[in-house]
């Protein structure tokens, strides 16, 4: 989960998602995050406007791992 957040922050980074957003979202990654604390920064990221219709690669275990938390809308 960690390591989707981390790609998620690099593609949103790319994207021009602002660092208001992305800064606490890296320190998160350094500390001992919770699953809910994760989802709620996944989520909280992927609302952008600049994030808005990223997927991973389908078929990918992220992607599947989103699906299955229900991250992307199916």
């Amino acid at each position: 989960m960690r390591f989707i957040l981390f790609a998620v922050i690099d593609v949103a980074s790319v994207q021009g998602v602002s660092s208001d957003l992305l800064l606490p979202a890296h320190k998160l990654l350094r500390d001992s995050p919770t699953e809910a604390q994760l989802l709620e920064v996944l989520g909280e990221i992927l609302s952008t406007d600049e994030m808005y219709g990223f997927r991973f690669v389908p078929g990918s275990e992220a992607e599947e791992l989103m699906q299955a938390l229900k991250i992307f809308d199916s």
